[in-house]
């Protein structure tokens, strides 16, 4: 008689329960993904622990098998609960980010692409003579067949008949083939040989370390890093990089193809479902030695991981702010703590949280303080604009404008940032004094006059740019106030009409080939003026670019959270960074109405470890994060009035566990009220660092609420905003 065995399977839906199958299967254990019949359906589950067995086997539904014989390590689950534990959000959302991918296991075809042979002895109609010209004309002979019936619209039986006469084969294409790892021959500055070698001499095998690679905009951080990389890898282990802005970095996955080939992989939302499922595969089976990645790749159950880099860890991109919430670079520092292996993290501008780790000695920080190749870090210029006077409907001062001249008289790029997506980013009515806002959201809608629309920046929602007044219905008196890089573009255009000029920014930047072709023209200078938005500060280089110019530096200097001075200092020293990486001319215009205000004065001066310090212990005597802690609560219905109540109800439970130096703000109305058709009020918990009130005693706290159905509740784990 077979011996039977008894798990729970746990789901990635978390209104399901932990629920016991049997099985005589022995190669089924813990970690083991399966499939399992559940009501009317089958569908995947991981077996999350052992039975007792104190069913009846007989009552129990069988599993039906393992999936792809997948196994998640207990390293892994072990960093999944401590993920869970961490962020209190239910750990079947990330279970669903471990195997996302799975939902697709079935063995489905890999593409299937054509090769062409011998073809100089055939006569060709004309569709065979077009497409056998198309494929020799392709760098390796060899073309999907999606990709051909795309470009020529040619059917499948033409392929077959020139496959039967042995013109063209068919193979199926795989990317991941093994391949040796191709060192580039760069030269490493004395300082990227000096950093190499900290890290390299205080690794030790099974024993966790978190660096802070600190290094000024232009240092060589990334060919640090990769040197490291490479070193892992030959040992037989794999590495994750992950990126801010991974789908749009073409230079970085080009660089990482040109040096691991076959070795390398990617890891972002823009993949189709085939080629998610294939990189998952080849991450599990070990082909993959180095993966870039997204956020969410820290989750993928890697076989042999052992080194965990999070470039521009400052990068708010982290910071996941649906559910489950979390920031992923906390949390690749969590994971690399579970592997016992090293974590980098790389910034020219850290967050506080990790300059204060490395205060503490928690983190080892190595420096990298001079450029690559010897070349000076641009000098710093503040315009005042209570001194300077700008013409009506311009944004732009007369000293920028006439640099922007000299500049382009000398074939130098420039770059022109301002952080505001669309065309202006607000429709104002004269007629009832209200502007336009979404009809989802409590937001401003942002008009868009490349897109002929008024746009939702939360939610998507659009209206068209012929909209009338939401409030009273007119159609003639909306007004644009403010400028957005549509603007911006427009001005210089009307300034430098001979000048060459494109807006960068989420809107406006291509993906795939388009995007290699735009980055092509910017790189070799074809492109005069780049007008851009935070995305230009996510590591990009521009060999030719010499001139920075940064409008309205005071956006968001007056913002309401304790990270204001942070994120302006990170963005705007990033942005500044982009100007003469390949030379030692380059130069800073900052247009602003507070050219005292400590951050600007920070960046004139140049002293970023002195500012860092100087916030820091600000910080510490206000008793706030990284000092403090600090925990959201965030609750959202239809009405604002349940919300309300059962945050009082939330804050006189709250009251009752009576610890020492916590307290409890709030509930307070969101200031973004409503989300997508949802009113939004918020909690915040603050504590001090000396009481290190812990996610247990919360967690704890609220397991023993009962929700109602009408609320939907979350928990924000050091939040980074508070909208």
């Amino acid at each position: 008689m077979e011996f039977e065995k008894q798990f729970g399977v746990i789901f990635t839906n978390p209104k399901l329960p932990v629920l016991d199958y049997s099985t005589t299967d022995e190669n089924i254990e813990i970690g083991s993904i399966v499939e399992v019949p559940l009501g009317s359906k089958v569908v995947i589950g991981i077996v999350w622990s052992s039975g007792d067995n104190k069913f009846d086997g007989s009552r129990l539904k069988q599993i039906i098998g393992t999936v792809n014989d997948i196994k998640l390590s207990p390293e892994f689950i072990f960093f999944l609960k401590r993920a869970h534990a961490y962020t209190l959000s239910p750990i079947q959302y990330f279970l669903k980010m471990a195997v996302q991918s799975l939902n697709f296991h079935r063995d489905q075809k890999l593409p299937i692409a054509y090769k062409l042979n011998n073809h100089n002895y055939f006569q060709f109609t004309s569709r065979q003579e077009e497409l056998v010209t198309y494929i020799k004309e392709q760098p390796q002979k060899v073309v999907e067949y999606n990709k051909i019936k795309k470009d020529l619209g040619i059917s499948i039986s033409v392929l077959k008949n020139l496959e039967k006469i042995g013109v063209l084969s068919r193979v199926i294409k795989n990317n991941f083939k093994q391949s040796k790892i191709y060192n580039e021959l760069v030269i490493l500055s004395p300082e990227q040989e000096k950093a190499v070698s900290q890290i390299r001499e205080k690794y030790k095998e099974k024993e966790f370390q978190s660096w802070l690679l600190f290094g000024v905009t232009g240092s060589g951080k990334t060919e640090v890093y990769l040197n490291l990389a490479s070193e892992r890898i030959e040992k037989g282990e794999q590495v994750l990089i992950l990126l801010p802005e991974i789908s749009l970095t073409v230079d970085f996955k080009q660089r990482i193809m040109k040096r691991f080939g076959g070795l390398s992989g990617e890891w972002h939302s823009q993949l189709s479902l085939n080629e998610r499922r294939n990189v998952f595969k080849n991450v599990v089976n070990g082909k993959i030695k180095i993966l870039i990645g997204a956020r969410s790749a820290l989750f993928l159950p890697f076989k042999n991981l052992g080194l965990i880099i999070v470039d521009e860890e400052h990068d708010p991109s982290y910071k996941q702010e649906e559910t489950p919430i979390y920031n992923a670079r906390d949390l690749a520092v969590l994971r690399a703590s579970t592997l016992k292996s090293q974590i980098i993290l790389s910034s020219a501008t850290p967050s506080i949280e990790t300059w204060h780790n490395c205060r503490l000695g928690k983190y080892h920080k190595v420096d990298l303080l001079k450029r690559f190749g010897e070349v000076f870090e641009p000098s710093v210029t503040l315009i005042d604009m209570n001194v300077e006077q700008t013409p009506k409907n311009s944004w732009i001062s007369a000293p920028i404008i006439d640099q922007i001249r000299i500049s382009l008289e000398k074939s130098e790029q420039i770059l022109v940032f301002l952080n505001r997506r669309g065309y202006a980013p607000i429709a104002f009515c004269t007629a009832c004094r209200v502007s336009l806002e979404c009809k989802n959201c409590s937001a401003k809608l942002v008009y868009h006059k490349t897109k002929h629309c008024y746009l939702c920046h939360i939610c998507g929602y659009k209206a068209s740019e012929k909209a009338e007044c939401f409030e009273c219905k007119s159609a003639d008196n909306l007004i644009l106030i403010g400028p957005g890089v549509e603007r911006i573009r427009e001005e210089i255009s009307n300034l430098f009409p001979n000048a060459s000029a494109k807006i960068f920014s989420s809107d406006n930047l291509s993906t795939g080939e388009k995007n290699l072709e735009d980055m092509d023209k910017i790189k070799s200078g074809a492109i005069n003026i780049i007008i851009g938005t935070q995305l230009v500060a996510k590591g990009y280089n521009f060999p030719h670019l010499k001139l920075v110019v940064v409008l309205d530096a005071d956006m968001g200097l007056n913002a309401g959270d304790h990270r204001v001075m942070e994120k302006s200092y990170q963005v705007i020293k990033q942005v500044v960074g982009r100007a003469g990486r390949y030379a030692s001319d380059g130069k800073a215009l900052i247009q602003t109405w507070m050219p005292r205000h400590p951050v600007l004065q920070a960046l004139l001066e140049g002293h970023g470890e002195k500012f860092l310090n100087t916030e820091l212990d600000q910080r510490i005597e206000a008793n706030v994060p990284p000092h403090g802690k600090f925990i959201s609560l965030i609750l959202s219905g239809k009405t604002e009035r349940p919300l309300i109540d059962f945050g009082i109800k939330l804050k006189n439970q709250f009251h009752s566990l009576s610890l020492k130096d916590v307290e409890i703000f709030g509930p307070a109305i969101a200031p973004i009220s409503r989300i997508k058709n949802k009113t939004r009020v918020r909690l915040l918990i603050k504590s001090s660092k000396s009481t290190k009130i812990s996610q247990i005693e919360i967690r704890d706290w609220l397991k023993s609420i009962s929700v109602p159905n009408n609320i939907y509740f979350s928990v924000d784990i050091d939040p980074y905003n508070f909208y």
